[in-house]
């Protein structure tokens, strides 16, 4: 399901009373003006987690092809990256890694 479907199932159970919850044309126009403003972005699950260990700290980590992105478990993280200067890059690829950083950042804040 598309952010977009889950959006506007989501609408459409909340609902207005003064709208018919079967109308999802209306719940789709919701969602398309808050999607023509704002980024929503689906967050990644990480494509490691190595739990701590001893004296070492368990590490989350996100690999992309543009960036190596973890997370430890107190918070701090690292960017392993080559981005001093990428030519040709696709919105793909950049999305992928913002997508990745979002996913550390929140993983962050929620370990804090």
């Amino acid at each position: 399901m598309s952010i977009r479907d889950e959006l506007t199932a989501l609408i459409a159970r909340i609902g207005d009373t003064h709208v018919d919850a079967d109308n999802t044309d209306f719940h789709r126009q919701i969602v398309d003006a808050i999607l023509a403003r704002y980024g929503i972005v689906e967050l990644p699950e990480p494509d490691s987690v190595t739990e701590s260990m001893y004296e070492y700290q368990g590490l989350a980590e996100w690999k992309t092809d543009l960036a190596r992105i973890g997370e430890f478990d107190d918070g701090d993280g690292f960017i392993d990256t080559e981005l001093s200067r990428l030519m040709n890059v696709s919105p793909g690829a950049m999305r992928e890694l913002a997508a990745a950083l979002l996913a550390a950042a929140n993983r962050a804040e929620a370990q804090s």
